[in-house]
């Protein structure tokens, strides 16, 4: 890995430029942690592309090994690689693309062990690339009890189905996986991409979308696909749009990145910070707070009196941003979210 910040700016140069990214995007994007599940069609598109945006940490969990059939669309891997286990191509791939990004295999198999092994890498964001709806209710329900949302994306023959589901309701409408697709043995019984096959450019073209998903989520910008879902038909090249929920016009309220200078006001807005409480423990805020878990939002309430002015913090940025955005949807008084989270207070702490 490398830390030297003139390379970094130079490698991510190009969507710095963006306006709905810039250096502050690139900073959120930095400071993220997403957890991708598979790393076979979707995840081979996801995971370089997720690194090359300057993701900071992407944990990939796979117990696979390469075969020889899945060379087709699995372009994350070689031939060369036949027989090991997936999770080494990931991690070579950040290596090549973005050796600043921390990319960290788990070769085991996901499912009541969801909430214990995903969670103790504290992501921000889950992509389910996985094959199975097995693992999808796995994922939506491990992914639902940690309050992070699911970009989600399933392959078959030549289509495929892209949204994202959140089951906390920070995004937009709270619609999960089983919402769409109730858990019953017909349902698990779906044939995958073995028993009906896929074209693998299908995959790659999903793949990305998922990727762009997910950076928009983290950098906080443009309009989502909580709420609705993309059907793909590649072979007649043809998107529809299927609403799972009835929009709402507050969805995608737009919130702004705030500096302590906001704090040093005659009358100072509530700095809410909405980490786990073993976070706070090991990194404490230098400031005054008010401690409202992220996945315990909806009771803020019973914290925050009517009117109060409200900022939010949490460890480098992308969750703060999403409490924002849920709370000034629920018509709160929201200024902002602090720009960088704890670590960026820290270190302008250690510069002083």
């Amino acid at each position: 890995m490398t830390s030297d910040p003139n390379f970094i700016r130079a490698r991510t140069a190009r969507h710095r430029r963006l306006a709905e990214i810039g250096d502050g995007g690139a900073d959120r994007l930095a400071g993220a942690r997403v957890a991708v599940v598979g790393a076979g069609g979707l995840g081979s598109t996801v995971i370089p592309y997720l690194a090359a945006a300057g993701v900071g940490r992407i944990d990939v969990f796979d117990d696979d090994v390469v075969e020889l059939s899945n060379l087709n669309r699995q372009i994350l891997h070689s031939a060369e690689s036949i027989g090991q286990p997936k999770i080494e191509s990931a991690i070579a791939a950040g290596e090549r693309i973005a050796p600043e990004v921390e990319v960290v295999g788990h070769q085991l198999r996901l499912g009541e062990n969801f909430v214990d092994v995903v969670g103790a890498v504290q992501p921000d964001i889950v992509v389910d690339g996985s094959d199975s709806f097995d693992t999808r209710f796995v994922v939506d329900d491990g992914a639902a009890r940690l309050g992070v949302p699911v970009v989600f994306g399933a392959l078959m023959q030549w289509s495929a189905q892209i949204t994202v589901f959140d089951a906390a309701g920070t995004y937009g409408p709270a619609v999960r996986l089983t919402d769409i697709f109730p858990d019953t043995p017909h349902v698990r019984a779906t044939p995958g991409c073995a028993e009906m096959g896929i074209l693998g450019s299908v995959a790659g073209m999903v793949g990305t979308m998922l990727a762009t998903e997910t950076v928009k989520l983290i950098v906080g910008t443009g309009r989502n696909l909580v709420g609705r879902m993309l059907v793909v038909d590649a072979l007649d090249m043809q998107v529809t749009e299927i609403p799972l929920a009835q929009p709402d016009p507050q969805d995608n309220v737009r919130v702004m990145a705030v500096s302590t200078e906001v704090l040093d006001q005659d009358d100072p807005p509530m700095v809410i910070d909405v980490r786990r409480a073993e976070e706070i423990v090991e990194h404490p805020a230098p400031m005054p707070v008010v401690h409202v878990p992220f996945d315990q939002l909806g009771d803020v309430g019973e914290t925050v009196a009517p009117g109060s002015k409200i900022v939010t913090l949490c460890r480098t940025g992308p969750r703060s941003v999403r409490a924002a955005q849920a709370l000034a949807e629920a018509g709160y008084q929201v200024v902002g979210y602090l720009d960088g989270g704890v670590e960026a207070l820290q270190n302008e702490a250690s510069v002083r």
